[in-house]
């Protein structure tokens, strides 16, 4: 018995005859019709799934374990896919905010603070917290089965932000900071700054002491 010929149909891999020149090839829907399916329709059915990570910068230092920046980022991982990369201005010595005029504590009891947000006596002092601060938070995001990466940057947090986004993608910039009249961030308006600067959303993260 002579071997029939193979045709194109029987060549394509999925079993479907090549269209001819200048037709359009329709799918048919769920209930049989020829009508074409809409491409959301037909991913649909395919189970297509497009997931977004969103990507947050956070830019702190003497907040960075503060419970209200815990809490944000919790509600942020909640939310869906995302990574952080958080930067650490270094800040110096001589410009870390005071506790309160005086050294008073601002609120009784609160020895915690004091001891926890004492200025360093030096730069290398001011360094060595920073970095332990990292540190800690890295690994408490880490814990949470997040992609997190981390790095001390330039004093001045809009040079420091300006270096992270030269090298990476940002979706949203988060900034925490000690409250008004003690953060030397909100009186200089780093916010809206960092919002006008870059283009993206700024949420700023105010603790209570």
């Amino acid at each position: 018995m002579a071997k029939e010929p193979v045709t194109k149909r029987d060549a394509h891999p999925l079993g479907v005859p090549a269209a001819s020149p200048g037709t359009r090839r329709r799918v048919p829907d769920v209930a049989g019709s020829r009508r074409p399916v809409p491409w959301g329709r037909f991913c649909g059915i395919l189970d297509c799934r497009v997931i977004v990570m969103r990507r947050y910068l956070v830019v702190a230092n003497q907040t960075l374990q503060a419970a209200e920046l815990r809490d944000e980022l919790r509600k942020r991982i909640s939310a869906g896919p995302c990574s952080f990369f958080v930067i650490v201005p270094d800040t110096k010595a001589a410009q870390h905010d005071p506790v309160a005029a005086g050294g008073v504590l601002p609120q009784p009891g609160m020895w915690w603070w004091a001891t926890y947000y004492a200025r360093p006596a030096t730069d290398e002092e001011a360094t060595a917290q920073a970095r332990q601060r990292l540190s800690v938070m890295l690994d408490g995001l880490a814990a949470l089965g997040v992609p997190v990466e981390g790095d001390l940057g330039s004093c001045d947090p809009l040079e420091a932000i300006e270096k992270v986004r030269a090298g990476r993608q940002v979706d949203e910039i988060i900034v925490t900071t000690l409250p008004q009249p003690v953060s030397r961030w909100l009186r200089a308006d780093l916010p809206h700054q960092a919002e006008r600067r870059f283009g993206l959303p700024v949420t700023t993260i105010t603790t209570s002491y």
